[in-house]
């Protein structure tokens, strides 16, 4: 099933199969902007994944798809604290091109627990990097350090659901 076009406004997603570009220095306003963007874009993928796996999946029990709901909601609340900040840094979302790479992967999963983990992985590549880059702007940009750093925590609920209903990774 292919999943159905999503509007990814307000971000410029290049075609499928091309790489964004590589962040610029975190120690620049237009590198913050880079990391601000790259993590708004993943959250959108995100929430956008959470609510079609919602429909998707049949072998997802209904406790499952209430929990994915809940993280839809939670990826939409880090998108906007992410898009205000660009919003006050006068950061624009469609200033450098994306990739729908995290959604095409996503997407492309046969069953629910397939899902839960490639999303959990997802999930844990963010964390990390929310961390590193949270440690990276502490000096730098404090406001957005400490977003970077709320939202990483925040993950860490995100990244359990896959043991919570599957139990732990085989892959591990």
């Amino acid at each position: 099933m292919t999943p159905p076009h999503r509007d990814w406004s307000p971000f410029f997603v290049l075609p499928d199969g091309k790489r964004a570009p590589t962040p610029r220095s975190a120690s620049t306003p237009v590198g913050i902007g880079d990391r601000l963007r790259a993590a708004a874009f993943a959250e959108i993928q995100a929430r956008e994944a959470f609510s079609w796996a919602g429909s998707r999946y049949p072998d997802a029990p209904p406790r499952l798809r209430a929990v994915w709901a809940d993280l839809a909601a939670a990826e939409d609340r880090h998108l906007g604290w992410l898009l205000r900040r660009m919003e006050e840094l006068d950061v624009d979302p469609a200033g450098r091109p994306v990739s729908a790479a995290l959604w095409r992967s996503l997407t492309s999963c046969d069953d629910a627990e397939t899902f839960c983990r490639w999303m959990a992985d997802a999930e844990e590549r963010g964390r990390q990097a929310g961390e590193t880059i949270g440690a990276a702007l502490a000096d730098v940009d404090p406001t957005t350090a400490r977003l970077f750093a709320t939202i990483a925590r925040e993950e860490v609920a995100h990244i359990a659901v896959a043991s919570r209903f599957f139990g732990p990774d085989p892959r591990a």
